[in-house]
């Protein structure tokens, strides 16, 4: 028999639960209204006279059950059968004959009874099992999780609708992140957002990608996708090119992103006018990317190839320290383009002018007083371009020799009038190595004593409309003079 409050199984013979203490019922009659019948108070419990739940009753009924509480007590262990009769009537709420909640099973034991005690507690697993267990759980949870996130991330389908998106929506930023980019350090974000200022964007909706067979397709580590959307233009499709990135995600998963393949071009060339610096992009091109301009038979500009620049306008800026800055566009739109950037462009600072045509009365001061002090060449060779050594030196002997003549005494040489101008004030490169040139036009008074040997007596001379010149290069950081003619003469 099993109990009807904990479920231990007894003696068939029991009257009450070894375990728990609970007094048993013996084949209760399903159709008794026992339990309807029991009064609110827990005293009338007894099943003694089945009374009905509606009959009043007197009190001589209330005490009959009183005196029926005491005799199943007495009785707590008979192993007569007659007392069935007596349990088939009690109640199915034993709890309440005892006027207390069911007692513990420590208070109950078998050996009351003659029984031995039934241990209902759950077994209890070691501590270490149980993180074992939870450790294994947590794994492959995190599989799970790792598996779901990494597919999710790399599903190279919905890669190409946010790509789409992006740029139907002009979200230049995320499309950028997209974008399988090679290295190249002028492929910039900001280069990216450059390239499509221009273009305006829709708001798209319902987009749709489904696989498409091409050559590039069918190339190991590449996926063709062609994606539907809606826009307020109607129905769009774009077809787009992915190709694994070069790391993997996650170290386990293939991370697709958009092919540059139609996006970038490669090895354009750009040729800037020797001794100025080249910006694209707001990046400065440094000597990594020139190439040998003077075996191509251009020695007057510097050339870079570029590795990759975007498809589309490119910013380029030209800077010196004596120009203006030029900033103009490059649409590159095939491989191996070439852009010059002419002469004709860059325009001298007219600061820098002015500051040259001082230096060149600076010049003149200085080649005339170290002819009238007898110096030879040596004392403006500082001022003087390396590779024209020689004809400066020829220049500056004619005057010296002109002034130092054996048959007249010249003496007394000033400077009466200078006045010094730009001959071209667009920026030239006539040297053979490409660096910039200017010409500085002047006009030269000057004034001096001669006399003529055999004569006592010295005669003043002038020249107030002489023409001179002399032309600039710019080398190692400095304007240097590379050719000139002052135009002296002492008669």
């Amino acid at each position: 028999m099993f109990c009807p409050n904990c479920g231990t199984k007894n003696e068939d013979e029991a009257l009450f639960c070894g375990n728990c203490g609970t007094r048993l019922v013996i084949d209760v009659p399903q159709e008794t209204p026992v339990q309807e019948s029991v009064p609110a108070e827990p005293e009338a419990t007894s099943a003694q006279e089945n009374v009905p739940a509606e009959s009043e009753a007197t009190p001589e009924q209330e005490s009959a059950p009183a005196e029926s509480e005491e005799t199943p007590v007495q009785e707590s262990a008979p192993a007569e059968p007659e007392s069935a009769p007596v349990q088939e009537s009690v109640p199915v709420q034993p709890q309440q004959t005892f006027g207390q909640q069911p007692v513990q099973p420590a208070q109950f034991t078998g050996q009351t009874f003659g029984q031995q005690p039934v241990n209902n507690k759950p077994a209890r697993f070691p501590k270490g099992i149980i993180a074992i267990v939870a450790a294994g759980v947590a794994v492959i949870a995190a599989i799970i999780i790792f598996v779901c996130v990494g597919n999710n991330v790399t599903d190279y389908k919905k890669t190409a609708k946010q790509y789409v998106k992006a740029v139907a929506e002009c979200e230049w930023n995320d499309a950028y992140s997209l974008i399988n980019l090679p290295d190249g350090e002028f492929l910039t974000k900001e280069a990216f957002i450059n390239v499509h200022a221009d273009a305006t964007g829709e708001k798209v909706e319902k987009m749709a990608a489904d696989d498409i067979v091409s050559t590039y397709s069918k190339m190991p580590g590449n996926k063709a996708v062609k994606v539907g959307y809606i826009t307020d233009s109607g129905m769009q499709y774009n077809d787009v090119y992915l190709t694994v990135a070069n790391k993997h995600y996650m170290l386990f998963f293939k991370k697709y992103k958009v092919s540059a393949e139609n996006l970038v071009v490669k090895d354009v060339t750009i040729k800037v006018p020797k001794g100025l610096t080249l910006y694209i992009n707001d990046v400065i091109v440094g000597d990594g990317y020139k190439s040998d301009a003077s075996k191509n038979g251009n020695g007057s500009s510097d050339e870079y190839v570029i590795p990759y620049l975007f498809n589309g306008k490119n910013n380029i800026k030209v800077t010196g320290e004596f120009i203006e800055d030029y900033t103009t566009q490059l649409y590159a739109a095939h491989d191996e383009d070439t852009f010059t950037v002419g002469t004709y462009n860059a325009k001298y600072v007219n600061s820098k002018l002015e500051e040259l045509k001082t230096q060149a009365r600076t010049d003149v001061d200085a080649i005339i007083n170290a002819v009238q002090a007898k110096k030879d060449y040596s004392a403006i060779a500082d001022r003087v371009c390396k590779e024209e050594k020689k004809n400066i030196e020829s220049a500056y002997k004619n005057i010296y020799d002109s002034y130092n003549d054996k048959y007249k005494t010249v003496s007394n040489l000033k400077i009466s009038k200078f006045t010094a101008s730009i001959a071209d004030t667009s920026f030239r490169v006539d040297s053979d190595d490409g660096c910039p040139v200017i010409k500085v036009s002047i006009k030269l008074g000057y004034t001096y004593k001669i006399q003529y040997s055999g004569s006592d007596k010295a005669n003043d001379k002038n020249n107030n409309n002489n023409s001179a010149y002399i032309y600039y290069k710019y080398e190692d950081g400095k304007w240097k003079i590379n050719s000139m003619y002052l135009g002296f003469g002492f008669y």
